[in-house]
């Protein structure tokens, strides 16, 4: 059966002879979907489990946009969008920067996605190495930005908060510059470096952190805009290093970058500051922590199991199953069960029809009622909803 492509809707993968190795492709993005196994069979370009090992440097995208997307999170906090799964499994793919190309790579089935030019761009690598801006952790400290690992001598400081050297802010101090001596600015910006590197070493024992608020990056961003340091502010972005020739392309003509840093400062007064599974929003006098609706998230879970369903996508709708349905069934079965059972399009019916009620969510679950006792039932799994029954 043909499968979805990770980041095209609608679209479905082909299969392509690549060399020696049949894989799959999709026709309108021509990216590259690799099963488990099939990467090994060119010996120039780097294994599948090269990448699985870079799992402290792994995050989701979304299809829409690419944005950054927590595990916690259902749906991308940047543009709503849904995060990139597994062709084969449904699993999210999880997306692994490194010197050569990024890729994603499924953590579940060792499928690799690549995006198209990627394949190219590995040709005769075969040792993966992390980014150059990225240095390598050590044990003394973290950015406060990217989390990084840190030497002092690698660290800069800006007020109050330690960076790595592609995350530093303009006017940051050098923690080489202090450790040989040198001023590298007023003296009381120096003495607060120093109580700064001591303080963030301290910190990163105990397991704390401290980051700039988010109204300060925001600032910094759109000054950074306005004074044509376009390096600086894509440091302050969340966007992966392969970006940045597409951001200084963008924000080459002055006015693009004068109408940016117009709007950003014009938002300060609505900030909001995103993570999985928060939001804060700043207010006249403070940051207030936002409670989004708690039935967004296995709303969005039934629509999409239900759009599989009716697209007769059944990997996926497998996938949105709870672990004791998973266990008993595969997707084959589930094909089946659904075109020999009589009351299925009808269960599917008065499922859709739920969707557009209400819905009662619990600690560990959500059920969206259907009439006479009966329900639509999800449960919580590893955080994330899933299908239970459909009464």
């Amino acid at each position: 059966m043909a499968r979805p492509c990770p980041l095209c809707e609608n679209e479905l993968l082909r299969p392509l002879r690549v060399s020696h190795v049949e894989v799959d492709t999709c026709p309108r993005c021509h990216g590259l979907w690799f099963d488990r196994g099939e990467l090994e069979r060119f010996p120039d370009r780097p294994s599948a489990r090269s990448f699985l090992a870079m799992k402290g440097q792994t995050f989701s995208r979304c299809r829409k946009s690419g944005h950054p997307v927590g595990r916690a999170e259902a749906m991308c906090p940047t543009c709503r969008s849904e995060p990139v799964r597994c062709p084969a499994c449904s699993e999210r793919l999880r997306r692994v920067v490194t010197s050569a190309s990024p890729v994603d790579v499924c953590p579940s089935c060792e499928g690799v996605w690549l995006d198209a030019g990627a394949f190219e761009a590995l040709g005769g690598v075969t040792v993966i190495s992390q980014p150059k801006t990225r240095p390598a952790p050590a044990a003394a400290m973290e950015c406060s930005r990217c989390g990084v690992g840190l030497k002092v001598s690698e660290a800069y400081v800006y007020d109050g908060d330690v960076y790595c050297g592609a995350c530093r802010p303009p006017g940051a101090v050098s923690g080489a510059a202090l450790k040989k001596g040198a001023q590298g600015g007023p003296l009381r910006r120096v003495l607060g470096a120093l109580s700064t590197l001591s303080l963030a070493a301290s910190l990163v024992a105990t397991g704390c952190a401290h980051t700039p608020s988010p109204s300060n990056v925001a600032k910094s961003y759109a000054q950074a805009l306005e004074e044509n340091r376009l390096a600086d502010a894509y440091a302050l972005t969340n966007a992966p290093p392969e970006a940045q020739p597409g951001f200084l392309e963008h924000y080459a003509d002055a006015s693009v970058r004068q109408a940016r840093a117009k709007e950003v400062r014009a938002a300060l007064p609505e900030l909001q500051a995103r993570a999985p599974a928060l939001t804060l929003l700043q207010v006249k006098d403070g940051w207030r922590v936002v409670e989004e609706k708690p039935e967004d998230a296995p709303r969005a879970v039934l629509k999409r199991f239900l759009d599989a369903v009716g697209a007769s996508n059944w990997a996926t709708a497998w996938s949105l199953l709870s672990d004791p349905l998973r266990a008993r069934y595969t997707p084959e079965r589930l094909r089946e069960d659904f075109k020999r059972e009589p009351q299925s399009a009808e269960r599917v019916r008065r499922a859709q029809l739920a969707l557009k009620g209400g819905v009662r969510v619990t600690a560990s679950g959500a059920e969206f009622p259907i009439g006479k006792g009966r329900a639509v039932r999800l449960v919580r799994e590893a955080g994330e909803y899933r299908v239970a029954a459909i009464e």
